[in-house]
């Protein structure tokens, strides 16, 4: 079939959009007509390097939609789903995923190797992390295509596939917040959005968000953070008040916050880090200080299992309890797609979604 895709030929240059030839499903396989995608900051760092991709690729990962066909094989999926998809392809296979532990599946990747069913002139196109999602339709296994019962709308749903489970889950599962703890959050885009809000639906006492940028602040205090700082003397002040928080979570991705997060928790705290660092960026911390007990933490995708979690986010954001308007700043049109990535570079913006 014919559909239409924003592509990345190189880092430097805007992305083109295209028709292009999309294969139908395989065995296993779903077809998903998008609805919503956001514009996440790992889109960014693909572009930067940070991540491993292909040129010519279709970025975009962040997404929500319908599903209109299905392969032979499908065990679940309907036609008429809405779903949202996953980068994680839980293979149900490798050793992560017989843990249980499907954020950990060794199938995971920034990058298909420009194989799979999105080409353009006879040359297949990569798809960033499996999905390629800045495209009308996607054809993705359907262990990436995760269906949700919910009354949201596609620009909100959409979050929940990236940022929203990454941040959310850092709080609730990898962090294991627990009642009446204190908590950090260093850096206020949408992943330490949605960590606050885990950190206070987990029954956190003390939410301390950090952030440079005086619009943040305010969305982080509107959404449940009880103190909001400057970086600057941050830590300095918080130890000096607090002796130390239980927990902190990173969600920058520099060395200098992630040291942040470690030295601003207490003899036996938790720091929790979701940042994405450059590859060649290395982490150095005093090491006699584990001897307090002090603990760091990667943390990925939140931790989550998608074909559960998913429902749980979208419940909790149906009822209320869990904010994700805050968390949208504009809404564009596909076509719109270069002035979106511009938006987010400029760096005050928590996201920008894209529309079909």
């Amino acid at each position: 079939m014919k559909t239409r895709s924003a592509i990345a030929f190189s880092p430097s240059a805007p992305l083109e959009i295209h028709e292009v030839d999309l294969a139908e499903p395989a065995s296993g396989e779903v077809l998903v007509q998008m609805r919503a995608c956001g514009i996440c900051r790992s889109d960014l760092s693909a572009l930067e390097g940070k991540e491993t991709v292909e040129f010519p690729v279709v970025l975009g990962h962040e997404g929500a939609g319908v599903v209109s066909s299905v392969g032979d094989g499908v065990a679940k999926a309907k036609v008429g789903d809405e779903v949202v998809l996953s980068w994680t392809p839980a293979c149900g296979l490798c050793a992560g995923c017989l843990r249980g532990e499907v954020h950990l599946c060794d199938k995971v990747n920034m990058t298909t190797g420009s194989q799979g069913p999105l080409s353009r002139n006879g040359r297949a196109l990569d798809r960033f992390m499996g999905l390629g999602a800045f495209s009308e339709h996607v054809v993705v296994p359907e262990a990436m295509a995760i269906p949700i019962q919910s009354d949201l709308p596609p620009t909100h749903a959409c979050l929940i596939g990236c940022g929203v489970t990454t941040g959310f889950g850092a709080a609730v599962n990898t962090a294991a917040i627990r009642w009446g703890e204190s908590v950090v959050v260093l850096g206020c885009g949408g992943v330490g959005l949605a960590a606050i809000q885990g950190a206070r639906i987990a029954g956190a006492a003390r939410i301390i968000a950090i952030d440079p940028i005086e619009r943040r602040r305010k969305a982080a205090m509107h959404i449940g953070a009880t103190q909001v700082m400057a970086p600057e003397g941050a830590v300095k002040n918080i130890l000096r008040a607090t002796g130390g928080v239980d927990v902190a979570i990173e969600c920058v991705g520099t060395p200098a916050t992630m040291v942040d997060a470690f030295n601003v928790t207490r003899a036996g705290g938790r720091s929790i880090i979701v940042g994405l660092p450059a590859y060649t960026d290395m982490l150095e911390l005093p090491a006699i200080l584990l001897l307090r007990e002090k603990s760091i933490k990667g943390s990925i995708y939140g931790s989550a299992n998608p074909q559960v979690d998913f429902q749980k986010i979208a419940t909790l954001a149906d009822t209320g309890a869990l904010l994700l308007e805050p968390l949208v700043d504009k809404t564009r049109h596909f076509t719109e797609i270069n002035e979106g990535f511009a938006e987010m570079r400029e760096g005050s913006l928590t996201r920008v979604v894209l529309t079909f």
